[in-house]
């Protein structure tokens, strides 16, 4: 389950607070939010990930108020049960496809065995590809793996930012479905935030800031 309340955010040096609405998802419920450039999605999905401090508010994750949590706490928190697709490429460059697998394991101080990595990369049609170097694969190769390095240490929430929006039609229908997928495979909440509005009929929920 995935909670917020009176949720608020103001940056440094800024006048201005951004106000966010409740959200109140029930266990595999997704959630799509909408908004143009600059209203504040961003901002509210790195809230939700603990990545920033709300100025009021409280967000909470399986009944875990993550904002009450020390850094050390969030971070052990963050790194067990939230898994983030971002805009920008995040995987280990130095390393293989694979290895980026094993390594975000490593950091979430998790175990998989090799089977399980193996039949993720299968899934999102990337086996050909496991001992790949990052900068060897495309950009379509590269998203996928985003997708996998978001899910593999089975992760009670996904956040995705913007995952569709420089992608073509066919593109983007292929990657919502992945992530949905991927997000029911694992019983894991999925929050995407865009300002795409092709993905609407994928998702039954839909907030618009």
């Amino acid at each position: 389950m995935i909670q917020t309340q009176n949720l608020t955010f103001q940056y440094k040096n800024s006048s201005n607070v951004l106000s966010f609405p409740n959200i109140h998802l029930k266990t595999n419920e997704h959630l799509l939010i909408l908004g143009k450039s600059g209203i504040g999605k961003t901002t509210l999905l790195h809230l939700l990930a603990g990545l920033l401090s709300p100025k009021t508010g409280n967000i909470a994750i399986n009944n875990v108020n993550i904002s009450t949590l020390n850094s050390k706490k969030l971070d052990k928190f963050r790194g067990s049960n939230i898994g983030m697709v971002f805009q920008k490429k995040h995987a280990i460059p130095s390393l293989t496809v694979f290895e980026n697998l094993k390594a975000r394991l490593y950091f979430s101080k998790k175990e998989k065995p090799d089977s399980y990595l193996n039949q993720t990369l299968e899934q999102l049609h990337l086996t050909d590809f496991k001992n790949s170097k990052v900068n060897e694969i495309s950009e379509g190769q590269l998203q996928r793996l985003g997708i996998a390095l978001s899910v593999i240490h089975n992760p009670q929430i996904i956040l995705a930012d913007e995952p569709t929006s420089s992608l073509d039609n066919e593109n983007c229908k292929a990657v919502i479905k992945l992530l949905i997928e991927q997000a029911e495979k694992n019983n894991a909440h999925l929050i995407v935030i865009t300002h795409d509005e092709r993905i609407m009929p994928f998702f039954n929920n839909t907030l618009t800031l």
